[in-house]
């Protein structure tokens, strides 16, 4: 029900001292979104980062529902998009890497279901 709906919307772990910041676009119950977390969390050491997690279902995030609903989990890294779905390794540590450097370029293919429902 409604009123069981629980936000996961917060931080996750903090970004050492000037390292990149990821977030996760998220909601309750997204398996596919703790598969992120994990490699997100096994390239830590390598990649330092700082993760935060937003919540698409809270009031106020409705601009974030209507266009991530159907994919995520959606990443961003330093505010800019970087991808949806799923995630390996080696694209963690690449795109956190180029973040650190500043040259982190947002990525194409932006979900946004709001342009597919025509609103």
């Amino acid at each position: 029900a409604w009123g069981e709906r629980v936000s996961v919307s917060g931080p996750v772990y903090a970004a050492p001292g000037g390292s990149p910041s990821v977030t996760l676009f998220t909601k309750h119950q997204c398996t596919l979104c703790d598969k992120v977390k994990e490699v997100l969390a096994e390239v830590r050491e390598e990649a330092p980062h700082g993760l935060d997690q937003v919540d698409i279902t809270d009031p106020g995030n409705e601009k974030w529902w209507d266009k991530y609903k159907y994919d995520i989990p959606v990443l961003h890294v330093q505010g800019r998009y970087w991808a949806k779905h799923r995630l390996s390794p080696e694209e963690a540590l690449s795109a956190i890497a180029d973040a650190s450097e500043g040259t982190f370029e947002e990525r194409n293919g932006e979900p946004d279901a709001s342009r597919l429902e025509g609103k």
